[in-house]
Order: structure tokens, then sequence, then C-alpha cells
């Protein structure tokens, strides 16, 4: 008993003994920096691209802007002493702006302020104004816009409802350089229509309105039917039934199935349909396969051409003999490297790659003739097609 209690003894004496100390890695020296000198800086959309020289001061922690946004609203743009640039952005308007420029050092101490004064480019809400068309488009209206610098933004669109009132159907985020979307679904009768542009920052564009702010006419449209649909195999077609994959599940509206090709025909992998209907083609879209870890991969079809004919070629299927409808290529919208897909990506794999045909044509039979997947695969697999038009005469 007696040893124990000596052991408690010195364990209390050496707890008491350390006391716990604090070490402040980098001392406060209380003094302020030098400010940054030699300020030059670049007017740009929505903001200013400012460099400077930076003060020689071993303490020196990072270079800060001081402004008022166009909200009214003091913000700040940092950067670390290893950088002599300091971007700005975010302003929604060209009137002249007053930045400071201040060097902080480790202690958080601040130097005097360097000042200047410019005015920012206009911004790209507002550039875009210019840059955006609404036109007539099957079963609705397309909007199309140029975003030259490739700015994040979300594009509002409009539509008028069955009161007259002006409803948000649909917002499109996005900072692709160029970029449309088209509203569906709508009746074929005199529509107002309307976009707005928002970035980031709140900034808005004025209300967009089609040309002559003219009301649109959707053009009369109708999604086919895919239950009449017949498979058809020509000399040179592809077999689309090969492993866990069938040529009928590109029109059976279950993204949970696929067609998949054996990978061993040469390209490009072709196959042929028969509409069961004399049809004008407005629109397709095309589903990859619908499967987390799948999207812009796996044989998904990357580049692919259209073609149509009202009346079969021939059995030896040359596509010479076909009516050539159009070049298509799967988008990605980030341009990332396969494996790496942002929300926007992600979205615009769930929806589908969807391509109009700018001069209506009918058609009864239809070829996908696929030249390249995304990963490079031998094989292709992917899960829908839906089709939209106008049905001239359904084939008994």
């Amino acid at each position: 008993m007696k040893n124990i209690f000596i052991l408690l003894l010195l364990s209390m004496t050496l707890l008491l003994g350390c006391e716990e100390k604090k070490y402040d890695p980098h001392v406060n020296d209380g003094i302020a920096p030098s400010p940054v000198s030699n300020v030059q800086f670049e007017p740009i959309a929505g903001g200013f691209e400012i460099s400077y020289d930076i003060p020689d001061n071993s303490d020196l922690l990072y270079v800060k802007a001081v402004y008022t946004n166009s909200h009214g609203i003091i913000s700040e743009a940092k950067s670390s002493m290893y950088s002599n640039e300091i971007k700005i952005e975010g302003f929604g308007d060209t009137e002249e702006k007053t930045v400071q420029l201040y060097s902080v050092d480790r202690g958080e101490n601040v130097s005097t302020p360097v000042e200047f004064k410019g005015n920012p480019l206009l911004p790209s809400v507002k550039t875009m104004e210019d840059l955006l068309d609404i036109t007539a488009d099957f079963g609705g209206a397309k909007f199309a816009w140029e975003n030259k610098e490739k700015t994040p933004i979300v594009v509002m669109l409009y539509a008028q409802d069955s009161l007259g009132r002006m409803e948000n159907i649909h917002n499109v985020y996005t900072s692709m350089e160029e970029g449309s979307y088209s509203i569906r679904g709508m009746k074929s009768v005199p529509t107002k229509f309307a976009a707005v542009i928002r970035d980031r920052w709140d900034n808005f564009s004025d209300t967009i309105y089609p040309a002559n702010m003219e009301l649109l006419t959707p053009l009369l449209e109708e999604r086919l039917d895919k239950t009449i649909f017949r498979k058809v195999v020509l000399a040179n077609d592809d077999n689309w039934d090969a492993w866990e994959g069938d040529y009928y599940h590109i029109f059976d509206d279950d993204m949970k199935t696929i067609t998949h090709t054996q990978g061993d025909h040469p390209r490009p992998s072709i196959f042929t349909v028969d509409f069961g209907a004399e049809v004008t083609l407005s629109r397709f879209v095309v589903f990859q396969r619908q499967v987390d870890g799948f999207a812009f991969t796996h044989g998904n079809p990357k580049k692919y051409n259209v073609y149509g004919s009202l009346d079969l070629p021939g059995q030896d299927g040359n596509l010479d003999d076909w009516i050539f409808l159009r070049e298509c290529t799967s988008i990605k919208p980030s341009g990332l490297p396969l494996g790496e897909n942002t929300d926007e990506d992600m979205e615009h794999f769930h929806n589908g790659d969807e391509y109009s045909f700018s001069e209506p044509i009918t058609i009864r039979y239809f070829r996908f003739s696929v030249s390249e997947t995304w990963d490079g695969a031998g094989y292709i697999d992917f899960s829908e097609m839906t089709f939209y038009g106008q049905v001239q005469k359904i084939i008994d």
C-alpha cells in the first residue's frame, strides 16, 4: 500500500510540473507590412485582372483586394504571397469602381491601402442578351445562346401558361461556350416565350424575348409509337443482341435494359429500323447506358451518323443509297477526362443526347451508324432511343 501511495504522489508531481505551454508559430511584431506597388489592372467582363509588385517582407502572408460589389456589399478577393495577381469578378454593371489593395502579414497586420478606380466591362449576363435567340420549334420553342466568357450562368426559360402568365418552365445551369435547350410538349398555338440570364453573383439580364417581341407558334409534334417499330437486318448491320443486350431494348422505354454488340464487327456498327409509318422526323434522343459509373464510358456511342429513306433501298445496306440526315456527336458539357463528371454532365447523361433536323424530311426507314465509342471500346451498348415528329401515314 505504501508503494502505491508513493507512485500516486510521484504521478501527481509530474502532472503538476508539466504546465501547458502555448507556442505561437509566428511572432506578431505588430508592424504593418509595406504596401504593394506598381499596380496594374485590366478591365474584364464584370471585373478586373490586377497585377502588382509584392513587398519585400519576410512575414508577408497574402494580398487582398477590398471593394463594394454591385449589390452594395463590401467584398474581398485574396491572393497568396506566391502570386502577384488577383482577379475580381461579379460586378453587374460598368459604373466606376474603387478597389483597395492591402498587404497582410502572418500576424494579420494590414498595410496602408493602394487604391485604384476603374470601369469593368459588361458582365456576361448583359453581353449575352444579344447572343440569345428564341425560335419556334417542334412542340415548343428553342433557346440558343453564346457564352463567350464561359461564365457559370443560369438560363431561366419562361413560357406563357393557360392563364396568360409567364411561368419559369426550366433552368439550364451551364458554363459552355455555346448551348441550347428546347421547351417541348406545348400546343400548336401562338405563345409568348422569354428568357432571363443569372450569374452566380445574382446579377440578371433584362428579360429577353423573340425578335420583335413576337408570339411563337410551336410546330406540331408527337412522340413516335415504338410499339409499331419493326426490326430490319441488312447485310452490313451489326448484331445488337449480344451478351445481355437485345435489339428491341432500344425501343422498350425501359432505361434498365440495354442493347449490346459483340464487338467483333468492323466499324461502323449499324442497325436499321422500320418505323411502321411514314413520318416527318423532327428530333431523336439517344440515352447512354443508364448505370452508375457508365456515364460517358463503357462502350456508350460517341460519334454516329444517321440515315433515312422512304423506301428500303436494298438488302446490301450500302449507305450511299440512303439519305444522309446528319452527323451526331455525344456531348459531355464539362469536357473533363473519362471518369470525372460534374453535376451538369450527369444531368445531361440522364436527359440524353438530343438531335434535331433543320430541314424536315419524310422517311419510313432509319439507320444508326456508330463510328466511335466514349472509351474506345470495340463493343457498343446503350439504353434507349426515342423519336419525335409528325406521322403522315401508318403502314398496315
